[in-house]
This record gives structure tokens, C-alpha cells and sequence, in this order.
């Protein structure tokens, strides 16, 4: 019975060392779109290829301090073999004018 405890005890032990070494998940999309649209004061992103989530963050310019800001969309998920969503976030919502787009992956 102790041999089965000593065991149990070493591979509960490895286990915590692995799950303290594992490496999160990272997204591997590419061919990432972005644009700004400034009729209706909207900015997006969209990957067409690749895996994992990923959002669009958007440079706001405003009269008022903080004079620019970034503004960010919802994070969506790019599935593999499937087409991937825009994420947009919106500057009229923030009070602010969208002037630049680049996508965050994570």
C-alpha cells in the first residue's frame, strides 16, 4: 500500500509540474483585413486564415482629453477551415472619431 501512495504522490507531483510549464494557446491567424469606415465611423478586422481569436483596435480621436484613445471590438474566433468574423467596435459608442485600425491577436 505505501509503494501505491508513493505513486499516486510522484505522478500527482509531475502532473503540477507540467500544468506550471505548459504554454498557453496562442492564435495563428494571418491574412488579417482591417478598415475604417469614416460615413459611419466604424472599424474592423477580419483574418481569413488560420485558427484562434483575434479583434480589432482602433485609434479614436475626440475633442476632449484623453484627446486619442484606442477603442477596441468584441474578440472573435477564427475557426480552422471555416471564414472568420469581423469585429468592429464603434467610435460614435465612445464619443470619439476612429482614424486607424490594426488587429490584436491573442
Amino acid at each position: 500500500m505505501g509503494n501505491v501512495l508513493r505513486a499516486l504522490a510522484a505522478a500527482a507531483a509531475g502532473a503540477i509540474v507540467l500544468a506550471g510549464i505548459a504554454t498557453p494557446a496562442h492564435a495563428e491567424v494571418w491574412n488579417c483585413f482591417t478598415s475604417v469606415n469614416t460615413t459611419t465611423n466604424v472599424a474592423g478586422a477580419l483574418c481569413a486564415s488560420g485558427f484562434g481569436s483575434y479583434r480589432v483596435a482602433a485609434k479614436c480621436n475626440s475633442a476632449h482629453y484623453p484627446y486619442t484613445r484606442t477603442i477596441v471590438g468584441p474578440w472573435v474566433t477564427k475557426v480552422s477551415g471555416q471564414q472568420g468574423t469581423w469585429s468592429t467596435a464603434s467610435g460614435d459608442a465612445q464619443g470619439c472619431h476612429v482614424v486607424e485600425a490594426s488587429t490584436q491577436v491573442r
